[in-house]
């Protein structure tokens, strides 16, 4: 049986009446004239001189180079670039996992990263603790999951939809337990840049067989680049990846290998910006839900791409999403769509998009779409 991917379902059945896109996750995107005008004299003749032939598989040495600068201790060897980071996950996974392996699988997360896992081995899931409205690892619960036949351990942190944090202990004693098993351990990066936390070392860095997952999709806004990685010492796994990303895309775009480079040497100024336009989004959306706290809660902000808000109103969370996008042409998601057969998650929130610029009118127009329904009469 073919699985259903829940959010790109929502998304396809009320996005194309939206006025008002609260749904984004990534930070505020770059036009080409944007990204072009970062570019030093070096980008710049490359992309005057451009060559339209295949690339290199595991992409050009100087973008590899540039990728393995934001890390303490890799080098351009310890870097696979992939078709955004959805491909370089699928792809470790798929060069991982043997027949008769089992995966633990920390939840909520993106639903394809969860399907890749599922589709290939045995697997258990482990849903983030919540205290006092802060989202938590559990690593004991990681270590009850343990079976010996565990391969890998495989975390979204900082965390979709929660926007989960994990602090430095946090990281240091899942290493542990990954290292003390032998046991691979894999942690989608991609909201590093947009977390309201001091950055915490990449697991590549941190652990041998640690596997970083990261692109520009998110804190750098250029999704449509589709340019993600893998990072990890393990030489002899970045070649399984390859043999793996054989079997889809191949190689990157030249051109976006190009552009990417200039983001990557202009990261501090990008993430500068992304970050004022998401605090100031943010101190909004708290505007905002503090006129109804009995219908949005709002906890400590953890991430400035999106806040995960908690519905409190009568009905579900679902329902009062479909509401707001069929009768306010307002799109946010509800935590339904990161539902897993593998264990319950929070189903009662919202994520609410906080890095584009446009999200500041959008929180306007649910502002008062809330305060018209407010003084509605009652049917």
């Amino acid at each position: 049986m073919t699985a259903t991917f829940a959010l790109a379902a929502f998304l396809a059945r009320w996005a194309p009446a939206i006025r008002h896109d609260l749904a984004a996750s990534e930070s505020e995107p770059l036009t080409l004239a944007d990204l072009l005008a970062r570019a030093d004299d070096e980008d710049r003749a490359r992309w005057e001189r451009l060559n339209l032939g295949y690339p290199d598989p595991r992409g050009a040495p100087w973008l590899r180079a540039a990728v393995a600068a934001r890390h303490a201790v890799l080098t351009a060897d310890d870097i696979v670039c992939c078709s955004g980071a959805q491909e370089a996950l699928s792809c470790t996974v798929a060069a991982l996992v043997r027949p008769g392996d089992h995966a633990v699988v920390v939840l909520p997360i993106y639903q394809p990263a969860e399907q890749a896992v599922t589709s290939l081995c045995a697997t258990t899931g482990v849903p983030l603790r919540e205290e006092a409205g802060i989202w938590r690892l559990d690593i004991e619960r990681i270590a009850a999951a343990l079976r010996p036949e565990t391969r890998l351990v495989v975390m979204n942190l900082p965390n979709s939809p929660t926007g989960a944090q994990i602090e430095a202990d946090g990281l240091d004693a899942v290493v542990r337990l990954c290292r003390d098993r032998g046991i691979w351990l894999v942690n989608d990066e991609v909201y590093g840049l947009t977390t309201t936390a001091d950055a915490l070392p990449a697991v590549a860095d941190l652990y041998e067989r640690g596997v970083s997952i990261n692109g520009l999709s998110k804190g750098f806004g250029l999704p449509g680049l589709r340019v993600g990685w893998a990072a990890s010492r393990d030489h002899g796994l970045l070649s399984r990846i390859v043999v793996a990303k054989s079997r889809s895309s191949s190689c990157l775009s030249a051109a976006s290998e190009v552009l990417a480079h200039v983001a990557l040497k202009s990261e501090a100024a990008i993430r500068q910006r992304n970050r004022a336009i998401g605090q100031g989004n943010a101190t909004r959306l708290r505007q905002v839900a503090a006129r109804w706290p009995g219908l949005l809660e709002v906890g400590p902000a953890q991430n400035l791409a999106f806040a995960f808000v908690r519905y409190r109103g009568a009905g579900s969370s679902d329902a009062f999403a479909r509401d707001l996008a069929g009768r306010a042409g307002i799109l946010v998601l509800p935590g339904s769509l990161w539902r897993s057969p593998l264990a319950p998650v929070a189903e009662d929130g919202l994520r609410i998009g906080l890095g584009r610029r446009a999200s500041e009118g959008a929180l306007g127009a649910l502002a008062a779409h809330l305060s018209g329904r407010a003084a509605a009469p009652a049917a």
